[in-house]
């Protein structure tokens, strides 16, 4: 069984887009955008003539020059519109971004995450994730990775590997003139989707209300960022702050929807009525504050 896909771009040149469906491969992963504003000129070119007859993906490449919230913003926009089977990636090698790869990679996906519902794959070379990320983001993130001097799928401590691309200059496909990308596959479960989700289907999922307080650096009783994986637990109570009247942003708009109430983000003396309904309703102390034990009751966690 074939475990190979590619990964192209306007920078490839491609023969013939027809025969890459006759060259048994696992996928095609496409670039779609760079930065804030930048999309690729031949993505739209690829998906058509490539999305029926193979699985499909996109990555963004990510830089130094922008907010990672607005190239977020870029890549879904892209994407958004489109079918794909393969799960979106965060292209991260810049060698300008490295001392803030972690942080602008936690800030892109938190916000991807809140627009699309769905997690990453991220992609960088063997020696950049061990000299860039932390421990914890390793083990927390699914991993495509290029090392181009190793004989077999790389090892690198804490780190979930996904895919290995092991060369960036293969000539063994004629569909392609020059160089091209191939990557091996390891672990199909974390490569394709199962189901996308449409993201007006996602204001009340835990998976966003997480995203949010990860991109508001509010962090578990550990001292650590959330994982994204939409169930609520300890962990994720840990994080959520106390909101009263006079409070304002994305996590009481989140609040808000959940209550069924108008979601503007400020947390006014409509919004404090709601609560002190819901939590009448819930046997709570009704003083219309998110605390604790509010908090806990719509996460579906256990009394406390």
């Amino acid at each position: 069984m074939c475990i190979k896909f590619i990964d192209i771009s306007e920078h490839n040149t491609i023969l013939s887009l027809d025969k890459i469906k006759d060259a048994n491969l696992k996928g095609v992963i496409m670039k779609a955008t760079e930065g804030t504003t930048y999309i690729d000129h031949i993505v739209d070119i690829f998906y058509t003539a490539l999305k029926d007859t193979n699985n499909v993906g996109f990555y963004h490449y990510l830089t130094s020059t922008s907010s990672p919230i607005t190239q977020a913003q870029n890549f879904w926009n892209k994407i958004k519109d489109k079918q794909y089977q393969i799960m979106p990636v965060l292209d991260v090698e810049q060698d300008s971004l490295a001392n803030n790869a972690e942080y602008y990679s936690e800030q892109f996906i938190a916000e991807f995450y809140r627009l699309s519902g769905q997690k990453m794959l991220i992609y960088s070379g063997r020696y950049y994730i061990e000299e860039h990320f932390s421990e914890y983001f390793k083990k927390n993130n699914f991993w495509w990775v290029a090392d181009f001097s190793a004989k077999d799928k790389p090892i690198i401590k804490d780190c979930n590997i996904v895919a290995w691309q092991y060369t960036s200059s293969s000539h063994e496909y004629r569909f392609a003139l020059g160089d091209l990308d191939v990557s091996m596959l390891y672990n199909e479960a974390n490569f394709f989707i199962n189901k996308q989700v449409a993201s007006t289907n996602l204001i009340n999922n835990i998976g966003v209300l997480q995203a949010e307080l990860n991109a508001q650096n509010l962090k578990d009783k550990n001292g650590n960022k959330l994982v994204i994986d939409g169930v609520a637990g300890e962990l994720t109570l840990s994080a959520c702050p106390t909101l009263k009247q006079g409070a304002s942003g994305k996590i009481t708009k989140w609040v808000q929807t959940y209550l069924n109430i108008d979601n503007d983000g400020i947390f006014g003396n409509i919004t404090r009525q709601a609560i002190i309904l819901y939590q009448k309703q819930n046997k709570l102390t009704s003083d219309g504050i998110m605390g604790r034990k509010t908090w806990s009751k719509i996460l579906g966690l256990k009394a406390i």
